[in-house]
């Protein structure tokens, strides 16, 4: 079974930080360091840590120097929530993301999720990127910051929420989206962000309250998914404020 860990600086020194019970060992490679605050956190946790030749560290975790910087940590297992916690927690402020599948833009948008006020994501069990080591990094090691939810069926899932009262915000380049700056807030909200290529699928799109845009000067090309998401959680985040 592979290992799951997290590479690079900020990453690393961020999971110290914020939740150090997810660390099984720190590997850093000789010649590099720890800032005073993030190396009192390793002694008080008792988190065992092993300075380690640079090449070594590479070939343990089959990664270049250029992208693990010269700090690994490996962490147990990551654990997903079942739905009956967005109930259970009274979260008010969802992220749903249609098929996601660029680890780059996954882990981006996380860390937008935990900068925003997100409660929790919702994400698809199959046809998903998973949480991985690049989306670590990419998330700067945010990814125990908001809960990330698996469910087998997008759509059964906002049927169910939309039950328990919440509104359905789901972004969509179509001729009948709002723009996003005539949203009003709503007190129980889902934001549905789409798949790279193919955006929300129809069920999806059927099952939404309101759909949006973000207005642009550009009628032709469209925003990077995880740029837009974090505009979108912004201008939300702003309107609950």
């Amino acid at each position: 079974m592979k290992q799951f860990f997290a590479y690079g600086k900020n990453a690393v020194e961020n999971i110290i930080l914020t939740n150090p019970s997810q660390i099984k060992k720190i590997y850093i490679t000789k010649g590099s360091s720890f800032s005073e605050n993030v190396y009192s956190n390793i002694k008080n946790n008792k988190i065992e840590w092993e300075s380690i030749e640079k090449d070594l560290l590479s070939t343990k975790f089959e990664i270049k120097y250029s992208v693990h910087q010269g700090y690994v940590a490996v962490l147990f297992n990551f654990k997903y929530f079942e739905y009956e916690y967005l109930i259970k927690n009274d979260c008010k402020m969802i992220l749903m993301l249609d098929r996601i599948q660029d680890p780059q833009n996954l882990g981006a948008i996380i860390r937008s999720a935990s900068l925003f006020g997100v409660d929790a994501i919702i994400i698809k069990s199959i046809n998903q990127a998973e949480i991985t080591p690049s989306v670590i990094k990419a998330s700067a090691g945010t990814i125990y910051n908001v809960p990330i939810i698996k469910v087998s069926s997008l759509v059964a899932c906002l049927k169910k929420l939309k039950e328990n009262g919440f509104w359905i915000f789901t972004s969509a380049l179509k001729d009948e989206s709002v723009s996003i700056n005539t949203l009003d807030s709503a007190n129980k909200t889902v934001v549905v962000i789409g798949n790279e290529g193919e955006g929300v699928s129809n069920s999806i799109l059927n099952s939404s309250d309101i759909l949006f845009k973000i207005d642009t000067t550009n009628v032709i090309d469209s925003l990077n998914v995880s740029v837009a998401t974090g505009i979108i959680l912004y201008s939300f985040y702003t309107k609950k404020r």
